[in-house]
């Protein structure tokens, strides 16, 4: 709608122009003429401070026609098309044409031309009077035509700002639902447990969709058999077959859409009083990990929206649970692989001392059946327990030094070394400069080689000085532990040792490159370098 304020100019201007009409034509001392004059001019200032609203409706059109009427009234009790106030006309048809449109508009001032006519005849003729009534009804004509396509203007612009209201109404409804999508696929993700993957599951379901019976089921691989491992009123708990699902899970496998049945029978549904469900198949890297099932206990109670809510629910559903399964999986890997590595730590070191021990016992039992002084023996055995804790102790120390979120490899290496320094009394020196971080887990796989390096330089190089430094470029992460020692030709590693060995099958599984050499001035080089061009940092 027009705003109502852009009238008040033209009232102002009507009140002038009669004022300066009136001004030699007139006698001011008329008692009529002056009520009329006053009359109007209070009731200008009235509509000035409380305008007329441009509304189509019954009380408007009724103002607009009082108003009319006054204006007709003041014009013929002051000289018909004489008056000064036929000037008054002008503003109240235009507001009839912004409120009603250019027709109310046109027939109120053919009204008033009408009437205001008839009365000036007696007096200026028949001629005269129809001559100042065309002139009159043409302006006013024009008035109402103008009015009348600004109001039809205002309403086109109206019911188009309704239609873009609409419109913007159903797109933040779609937004408020993208966000939430936006929100769980964010946050689902998070939690590399699938117990709580599976928990997160069935309680965005249960917030986003009313329901009275939700199921999640899993796939597994060895049996073919869809495992329910989520259920929520959902009496029986029993696995189906691939061959056997229900129809809802059946038409869900082979469809990329979420299915909807609005109409179950007691042998389609999954729950007991189930009469209309969704059903969603869970996918993974293109392939079907398990279904997500929803029933209701009325008939056609799910509609499209929630259809598509829970299907956008279903990739992030999907990804989130295969990362769970993947993550425990590599989990038991990394479980089984630790421990191989600490019975590989405790069999290299702990075990030759504890062999040591056990030589050293037969010796202080054969010397004492012999007769001997067995004083020295145990003296010697009590060195050698006291050897083997401080060995335990530093291996445990040495197994539980790692990288973590808070403590990169760079931090992690510095502490190390001056542990190896404290015991040992080698000279090490840290100088890597990494300025970004490489994912955690290839992180941990580079200190597992430093540090096999750093205790292989500690044991076996009689160094005095050690020095592990790196540096990272946008193609390579180059890493070297150089130490001072006797270098390789000088030391034999045992048959039975595994440093070396796993040493190069973490460079394998990290793509990088190991190169063990002896340095020319002495000593020995190991070096790592990985390519980060398929390193996402």
């Amino acid at each position: 709608m027009l705003g109502s304020a852009v009238i008040w100019p033209f009232r102002l201007a009507a009140v002038a122009g009669a004022v300066v009409r009136a001004e030699d034509g007139f006698d001011w001392h008329q008692g009529r003429f002056v009520a009329t004059a006053v009359v109007l001019a209070f009731y200008t200032s009235y509509v000035c401070w409380h305008p007329l609203p441009y509304s189509s409706n019954r009380s408007s059109r009724v103002r607009i026609v009082v108003e009319q009427l006054l204006n007709t009234a003041a014009v013929m009790l002051t000289g018909q098309w004489g008056s000064p106030f036929v000037l008054f006309f002008i503003p109240t048809g235009m507001v009839a044409g912004f409120a009603a449109g250019g027709i109310m508009s046109a027939q109120l001032a053919a009204a008033s031309v009408a009437v205001v006519t008839a009365q000036f005849v007696p007096s200026a003729g028949a001629r005269t009077a129809v001559q100042e009534g065309a002139l009159w009804a043409g302006l006013l004509g024009l008035v109402a035509f103008t009015s009348g396509l600004a109001h039809r203007a205002s309403h086109d612009a109206a019911r188009q700002q309704q239609v873009a209201l609409d419109r913007v109404s159903k797109l933040a409804e779609a937004n408020s639902l993208l966000f939430a999508l936006q929100r769980v696929a964010q946050s689902l993700p998070a939690s590399l447990d699938l117990e709580d993957v599976l928990d997160s599951t069935v309680g965005r379901l249960r917030t986003m969709v009313r329901h009275d019976a939700v199921a999640v089921y899993l796939l597994d691989d060895d049996t073919d058999l869809a495992l329910p491992v989520r259920t929520h009123g959902v009496e029986s708990v029993e696995p189906y077959a691939l061959t056997g699902l229900p129809r809802g899970l059946r038409l869900a496998a082979e469809s990329a859409k979420t299915v909807r049945l609005d109409d179950l029978t007691e042998a389609d549904s999954i729950s007991t009083g189930g009469r209309s469900g969704l059903y969603a198949s869970l996918r993974a890297r293109g392939a079907l990990i398990g279904f997500i099932a929803l029933e209701s206990h009325g008939m056609d109670d799910f509609g499209q929206q929630q259809a598509e809510i829970v299907h956008g629910l279903t990739e992030p559903f999907g990804i989130a649970i295969d990362n769970a399964r993947l993550f425990l999986r590599i989990r038991t890997l990394a479980a089984d692989e630790e421990r191989s590595r600490i019975a590989r730590e405790l069999h290299d070191h702990v075990g030759s001392s504890l062999a040591l021990i056990g030589f050293e016992v037969d010796r202080a039992i054969h010397v004492a059946a012999d007769g001997g002084e067995v004083q020295p023996v145990l003296s010697e055995l009590r060195q050698q327990v006291s050897l083997v804790v401080k060995d335990v102790r530093n291996t445990l120390l040495d197994l539980r030094t790692e990288v973590t979120d808070s403590r990169d490899l760079t931090a992690t290496a510095t502490q190390f070394l001056q542990y190896v320094q404290q015991r040992s009394g080698i000279e090490t020196a840290c100088e890597l400069h990494l300025d970004e971080r490489v994912p955690l887990m290839v992180e941990r796989e580079l200190w597992q080689i430093v540090k096999e390096a750093i205790l292989n330089a500690e044991r076996h190089s009689r160094a005095t000085h050690l020095t592990v430094s790196g540096h990272c470029t946008d193609e390579h992460l180059l890493i070297r532990v150089v130490d001072d020692g006797v270098g390789l030709h000088a030391t034999k590693a045992r048959p039975d040792s595994y440093g070396m060995t796993g040493m190069r099958e973490r460079a394998h599984r990290l793509e990088a490159t190991l190169t063990v050499r002896s340095v020319p001035s002495g000593g020995t080089e190991v070096s790592i370098e990985l390519p980060l061009g398929g390193v996402q940092l």
